[in-house]
């Protein structure tokens, strides 16, 4: 059986093992009674920090499990395999729960079509096209040691990075100033 809390899935270091490696497959026969509470844990990660995809091993669980959706129409996926991508290739706009902010123009097919074990077990095959075929080859590229920087040239990930790093040091100077004005108030009103 497998027990996790909420509170102890803290995002890994992108130079992680568990981040850049294959994570284990989910056996059902051995801890099948704990799959619904693994997606539930992820479920409920995934929202507290904002995603629409969440990939156990992102959070330190060496399990080929990831989450993914919003409302109801959320889908849980243990045991990926991607058995034929279709379409054209098409650019789309791309972030990371991994790498908060930084957001990068990635090519993925339109459509794919894949394998995998619902919370049950059950085999699922099916075609995702859309965003749903891009999110799921997002998580799909956790649970296969990669992620979507490696997608992209030098060049647009020096110019994000750039981006990012400009933005960042913009909410931190913002931060700063907003934390010295409050003390300022907090010293007006001590010394009256």
């Amino acid at each position: 059986m497998i027990i996790l809390r909420k509170d102890q899935l803290q995002v890994a270091p992108i130079d992680s093992e568990i981040f850049n490696s294959r994570p284990e497959p989910f056996d059902f026969e051995k801890d099948g009674d704990s799959a619904q509470s693994v997606v539930n844990i992820l479920f409920d990660r995934m929202d507290e920090l904002g995603g629409v995809g969440l990939s156990a091993n992102q959070v330190g669980v060496n399990l080929q499990v990831f989450v993914m959706g919003k409302g109801e129409s959320r889908i849980a996926v243990f045991n990926p395999e991607i058995l034929e991508t279709l379409g054209e290739q098409e650019s789309f706009r791309e972030g990371c729960i991994s790498y908060p902010g930084l957001f990068l123009y990635i090519k993925r097919p339109k459509a794919v079509k894949v394998k995998y074990q619902n919370v049950k077990g059950e085999f699922v095959e099916t075609v995702y096209a859309g965003i749903t075929a891009r999110i799921f080859l997002h998580e799909y590229d956790h649970m296969q040691g990669k992620n979507y920087t490696m997608y992209a040239s030098r060049l647009k990930m020096n110019l994000a990075m750039k981006r990012f790093e400009n933005k960042k040091r913009k909410l931190i100077k913002k931060f700063a100033q907003k934390q010295i004005i409050n003390k300022l108030k907090e010293a007006r009103e001590t010394n009256g």
